[in-house]
């Protein structure tokens, strides 16, 4: 059946088969919902949202009673900056199937990445008393994450008799970097310890690479960035609005940075926004057939024009637009020399932390993303080496604007931090800067709980209750 054979390629990430398997469907049936939330799908996963919106309003239209649709038209909303329209799919999805934890697990998520702990707190709770489903594994998660809950009411014996439930991988994965999370409140630091290793065990499973599949890669990049190919930028080139890009490696503060950034009255943001890499990127390799970082050898005006184009009508989704517009995705420090030859006056902030703690912190968090450096402390350590290696790379080449930050420099001395980067962005320091946490715009990073909070220096020493079994897995690794 040729919709069966379309959600395969889609499920494989073959999006340009499953597009086009999906339209030969409408072809033959004009009123296919299938083929309409196949194409909404990829739409999403292109970033493409407003087209995302059209074809999964038609999807939810030909398909009125199922959730799925409707959730991802939900995300289509939040990609166009309309959390209002987002927020009345996902109550009307609940109102659908009311006694269904996913669609409640779906609006908690709204609440919590806008901002509303106790809205997301009471739904997710809710969620839970309904029974036990697959996405229970999702919300006993997040209600560990929320942290309310102590020694004598908490979640470990629920995230315990789940186990007992379930014998599908991903969600054991889930449960165990929960109770990691609980014991760790709970100040079990073994128990906590030996989750996580459990969790990572698991997540690595799911890996369908190595890091040093990398190295050549990155080998490539520094080969093909010389200092000849950057003094070629177009300096003559003027944009009204400048690009500052937040680049290092997860978890060492950037959406802390980009949040308080971001309560500037001249900066907005895109969030991590990966469309250098998925479409940039992806449009000079097709246009050259070469792939990159070799294509930059061939890079000509026109298609560096062109390229430009592609990234100036993301800047154009941002709400407000402002003269400052911040990509936080922390992997576009692999294309600091192609973005400077498309934006001259850009601006790059390198955000480091302490290597330990970031290392912790990677092996102590759930990232979906099956990456082996995110699951795995031998794989981050040659990661976080690949990343260092380029950045010397990177700051060998005078012309590049990057400018160093610290994780634990910031926390501690905000003001004084943050004044000397705005000096180096070419503005002025604002005190709301620090009324971050204040802030109603949604947040969808692994720091979504954490952000509402003042800045404090709560996790400078988390790591170091760790620092005996973690040093161990490093001397094991």
């Amino acid at each position: 059946m040729l919709i069966k054979k379309a959600n395969q390629l889609l499920q494989q990430n073959k999006l340009k088969e499953a597009e086009f398997h999906f339209k030969a469907i409408l072809n033959s049936d004009p009123q296919s919902g299938e083929a309409f939330f196949g194409l909404g799908r990829i739409a999403l996963r292109l970033e493409r949202f407003d087209a995302a919106v059209y074809l999964l309003q038609k999807a939810c239209e030909r398909l009125p009673h199922m959730l799925e649709p409707l959730h991802a038209l939900a995300d289509a909303f939040n990609g166009v900056q309309s959390p209002d329209d987002a927020l009345k799919v996902l109550e009307y999805a609940k109102s659908l199937a009311s006694h269904n934890p996913e669609p409640h697990y779906y609006l908690a998520q709204h609440y919590l990445s806008y901002g509303e702990l106790d809205k997301a707190h009471t739904t997710f709770a809710h969620a839970l008393s309904m029974g036990i489903y697959p996405v229970t594994a999702y919300i006993l998660f997040e209600l560990v994450q929320l942290g309310r809950f102590n020694k004598e009411h908490n979640y470990v014996s629920n995230l315990h008799h789940f186990l007992t439930q379930t014998n599908n991988l991903r969600l054991k994965m889930v449960c165990y970097y929960a109770l990691g999370k609980s014991y760790d409140k709970l100040d079990d630091t073994e128990q906590a310890f030996n989750y996580y290793v459990l969790a990572n065990k698991l997540q690595k499973k799911l890996a369908s690479f190595k890091t040093s599949d990398l190295v050549p890669f990155y080998e490539q990049i520094i080969m093909h960035n010389t200092q000849t190919l950057i003094a070629s930028a177009d300096h003559t080139f003027t944009g009204t609005i400048t690009p500052v890009f937040i680049i290092g490696m997860p978890r060492s503060g950037s959406t802390l940075l980009e949040q308080m950034l971001a309560n500037h009255s001249q900066f907005a943001t895109l969030g991590e926004n990966t469309s250098i890499s998925n479409q940039v990127v992806a449009f000079i390799e097709q246009q050259t057939q070469t792939p990159y970082p070799q294509c930059l050898d061939i890079l000509n005006t026109d298609l560096i024009t062109k390229a430009r184009n592609i990234y100036i009508e993301e800047l154009k989704k941002a709400q407000p637009i402002r003269p400052f517009i911040i990509n936080k995705l922390p992997s576009n420090y692999q294309s600091i020399g192609l973005i400077y030859l498309l934006f001259p006056n850009a601006k790059f902030i390198n955000l480091s932390r302490d290597f330990n703690a970031t290392a912790f912190s990677v092996f102590s968090n759930y990232f979906a993303e099956n990456e082996p450096y995110f699951c795995d402390l031998k794989e981050f350590k040659l990661y976080h080496a690949l990343y260092a290696k380029l950045m010397d790379h990177w700051r060998s080449l005078p012309s590049l604007p990057l400018y160093d930050m610290h994780y634990e420099q910031i926390v501690a001395e905000p003001e004084s931090q943050l004044s000397a980067l705005f000096s180096f962005l070419g503005c002025e320091y604002e005190p709301q800067c620090l009324a971050f946490y204040k802030r109603k715009a949604a947040v969808s990073t692994l720091s979504k709980h954490a952000i509402r909070q003042p800045i404090n220096t709560h996790a400078l020493a988390h790591w170091e209750r760790y620092k005996t079994p973690l040093l161990k897995q490093f001397e094991q690794a």
